[in-house]
């Protein structure tokens, strides 16, 4: 179903109407509902509808413009260049969620690309960072973002992707999908489609399969990271050094100046790392 203002143009309106039908299409062979589509021109954040809507919503916008991120950050897609789309999915641990998550968007974006010509090198930019990000691997910078609210047996889950290029906020430090791999016709619609399918699939694997994919897909591990422990906006500790191992259900391993440290995921948040094109051969 669409939900689109009537100040809205006619080719606006006849995009958005395409969104609606081709995920309403995916939906019917996913744990998804087809009658729990939305797809707005413009909202304040996807979270809440899919959130009143429930188990098998799927709510995408064009443009949102009070999408919120982990611990109260903004995330805003108000320029019509990224996806911005939130699932009304069954609860399951909220570390389970959220690397299920994440480990659909790499496989989404990655997909995606592939199918469109892109490179290997070029695919393999795409990363992850603990515990949420997607990430350029060579360069560092966010490619997209996951949130997980989970409240008795429902877990809404929020994506949002930078697919083209933008002007980005005062302090923001973004890339997009299509700076990754120039020159490819990159579609919104094509990555909505893929995450659903993709989000379906990752939600029904074992827990220790989906740490085992996220973990070799982080994107600072082998470099040296800054660890920020404790409170999320004032840790009461630090750590610093090279990031041997990640288990993103328990514990991240550094090797420190005085030798390893084991950190505990839910008291970990990583500040800084390095990325790869800025590290030293022997880093």
């Amino acid at each position: 179903m669409i939900n689109a203002p009537a100040t809205r143009s006619d080719s606006m309106d006849e995009e958005l109407e395409e969104w609606s039908d081709r995920i309403e299409a995916k939906a019917a062979s996913t744990r998804f509902d087809p009658t729990r589509v939305r797809v707005f021109s413009r909202c304040d954040s996807t979270q809440d509808p899919a959130r009143d809507l429930g188990i098998g919503s799927v709510v995408t916008a064009s443009r949102q413009s009070a999408g919120r991120g982990r611990l109260g950050r903004a995330w805003v897609e108000d320029q019509e260049t990224g996806i911005a789309v939130s699932f009304g999915l069954e609860a399951i641990p909220p570390d389970q969620a959220c690397i299920a998550v994440a480990v659909a968007c790499v496989k989404a974006v990655r997909g995606v690309l592939l199918e469109r010509g892109a490179s290997p090198e070029q695919v393999g930019r795409v990363g992850l960072k603990f515990p949420n990000d997607l990430v350029d691997r060579r360069g560092g910078r966010k490619i997209g973002g996951i949130l997980v609210e989970v409240s008795g047996d429902l877990a809404v889950v929020g994506i949002g992707l930078n697919l083209h290029p933008r002007r980005w906020p005062v302090g923001i430090e973004g890339i997009s999908v299509a700076d990754l791999a120039p020159g490819l016709n990159l579609a919104r619609i094509e990555f909505l489609e893929r995450l659903l399918v993709e989000v379906d699939r990752a939600w029904s694997l074992p827990a220790e399969q989906l740490d085992a994919y996220f973990a070799a897909e982080h994107a600072p591990t082998g470099g040296r990271v800054d660890i920020g422990i404790g409170d999320d906006s004032d840790p009461s500790a630090r750590v610093t050094g090279r990031l041997r191992d990640l288990e993103p259900r328990r514990r991240l391993v550094v090797d420190g100046d005085r030798g390893p440290i084991e950190v505990p995921v839910d008291r970990a948040r990583i500040l800084s790392w390095t990325p790869h094109d800025l590290r030293s051969p022997t880093t």
